[in-house]
């Protein structure tokens, strides 16, 4: 749910330079370098994050007829995450311990028999669990440098800037009342004043006899 359908919750950005000649296609190529990938366990990943198309998140393989609309550029970053519920874990590992330490005929183990222990059982346990899907759409107006990600979310936001950044080489800073400041003429003036300026209440204040 997001560009297409659904929330209207996004973080603006303006995009911070020109995009080079041939820029659909390069960009493209650029995306499927940085596609969504599974989840590799076998590597001790835990999450995954990367393009995908904007109609289908288990469609990663873009293509300029997926990518480009007019003078929009839209897809979506799918974020999958696996996680282990803690107090189902808690338990199964009390449960992992105890077999060990009755299987070896000792009432204590060391910590690294511990933590040995509890590092197998994670591993094998992430391997029953299905991961989190999540999805944010993008929507690039590459004329006017601006774009939109559908979430709110801080780490995501973040997460969302290194990938954009990485895959396109160029730079995003969130739209905000300063940073549209900056794109004015006489930006160093205006900011400073900007900056003095006291905080006000919205809300009417409570009369002194409390009606």
């Amino acid at each position: 749910m997001g560009a297409l359908s659904g929330n209207v919750t996004t973080t603006a950005y303006y995009v911070d330079g020109e995009v080079p000649e041939g820029f659909r296609e390069t960009f493209v190529d650029a995306m499927n370098k940085n596609s969504f990938t599974d989840i590799d366990l076998a590597l001790d990943h835990d999450e995954s994050m990367g393009w995908v198309s904007i109609t289908d998140p288990f469609d990663s393989e873009l293509t300029i007829e997926k990518f480009v609309w007019g003078d929009y550029l839209m897809a979506a970053i799918r974020h999958d995450v696996v996680r282990l519920p803690a107090t189902a874990f808690k338990f199964h590992l009390q449960k992992a311990l105890a077999e060990r330490r009755e299987k070896e005929g000792r009432e204590r183990l060391t910590k690294a028999e511990i933590d040995d222990t509890r590092d197998f059982l994670e591993r094998q346990l992430k391997k029953r669990v299905l991961p989190s899907i999540k999805t944010h759409d993008l929507v690039w107006n590459v004329p006017r440098k601006e774009l939109w990600f559908w979430t709110t979310n801080k780490k995501v936001n973040e997460l969302f800037v290194d990938l954009f950044e990485d895959t396109f080489q160029i730079k995003i800073y969130e739209k905000n009342p300063y940073s549209r400041l900056e794109r004015m003429e006489e930006s160093e003036r205006l900011i400073a004043r900007a900056l003095e300026i006291e905080p006000s209440s919205m809300a009417a204040q409570p009369s002194k006899g409390g009606a």
